[in-house]
């Protein structure tokens, strides 16, 4: 029975709300990593397990390291950027072997200070990480000896640059094992590479004075000068340190505390937790096996 109401058709349009950035590949990311090798990986691990072990072990780590960067819905390009210019080939190698066809490769600057190590690593993926190579908007370096490193880290990670200069990512020993930044604002709105005058990485920053280099540089050296590396306080230094440069950075908790492994107690730990983040990349069940025998008699083999 109709009761004789007009029908209405009812339209429903959803409109962005302005200033809310589309999400795009506008990231790149860099993972800090060294050739598997015993005698030469986890040597801190390698004291209580033997050097075969720990290298096997952060092996796994790595691969699950990179599975998960290759999920990352922000990523336009991911580098391995390798420890010592020698491992070249042996990095080759492994990176054939996983087969990670988009996985770019590097080395890291020669600096002894890991600071400037990461400064030199984020400067060149934001002014090469780009999709063909060109320039790119963020730029994220993560470790590779975080187990519950998934693809979501990097992607909140991105988010938070949308609106923020620089975001780091928790480690539960005090110190990160994420740090992303953003191109300055002014250089963004130039559409232009930084460095001193004209262009140029941070090698060509390094000579000038600080408050020049830090005006041109793309990636602002007073970010990491006094902090105390492998310290329990690296983390709190380096919020002050942002802040002394006049970065704005993401709340602490923009992301979640996660562990990395350096010692046998690192893995006891994370295997009594069944890993932080169940949904970590890679083959989760057969890393906990392993690091569950790791712990059990020390070799970490299957």
């Amino acid at each position: 029975m109709s009761l004789g109401f007009p029908r209405f058709r009812v339209i429903i349009r959803i409109t962005p709300r302005r200033g809310t950035p589309a999400m795009s590949r506008d990231t790149a990311v860099v993972l800090f990593a060294r050739l598997p090798v015993p005698g030469k990986a986890k040597t801190r691990l390698a004291k209580d397990v033997g050097p075969d072990a720990a290298a096997d072990l952060y092996r796994r780590m790595a691969e699950r390291a990179f599975a998960a960067t290759a999920s990352s819905s922000r990523a336009a390009s991911r580098t391995l950027c390798f420890s010592e210019a020698s491992e070249a080939e042996g990095i080759q190698r492994w990176v054939e072997a996983m087969g990670d066809t988009s996985l770019r490769l590097a080395p890291q600057c020669a600096s002894p200070d890991l600071g400037e190590r990461m400064r030199h690593a984020l400067t060149r993926a934001l002014e090469r990480g780009g999709e063909g190579g060109g320039p790119c908007a963020k730029a994220i370096v993560v470790g590779t000896d975080v187990p519950d490193l998934s693809a979501a880290h990097v992607d909140a990670a991105a988010a938070a640059l949308d609106d923020h200069d620089v975001v780091f990512g928790p480690a539960v020993d005090g110190g990160y094992y994420l740090l992303g930044v953003r191109r300055p604002v002014a250089v963004a709105r130039a559409g232009g590479d930084a460095g001193v005058e004209g262009g140029g990485d941070a090698e060509a920053a390094t000579g000038a004075g600080e408050g020049l280099e830090s005006e041109k540089a793309l990636v602002s050296p007073r970010l990491f000068r006094g902090v105390p590396w492998s310290t329990e306080t690296v983390l709190r230094d380096s919020l002050v340190a942002a802040r002394g440069a006049g970065l704005k950075a993401a709340r602490e908790s923009t992301l979640p505390r996660l562990r990395d492994v350096d010692v046998l107690e690192d893995v006891h730990a994370w295997v009594a937790n069944m890993g932080e983040a169940p949904n970590a990349a890679g083959n989760h069940d057969a890393f906990l096996a392993a690091a569950r025998a790791l712990c059990r008699d020390g070799s970490g083999q299957l």
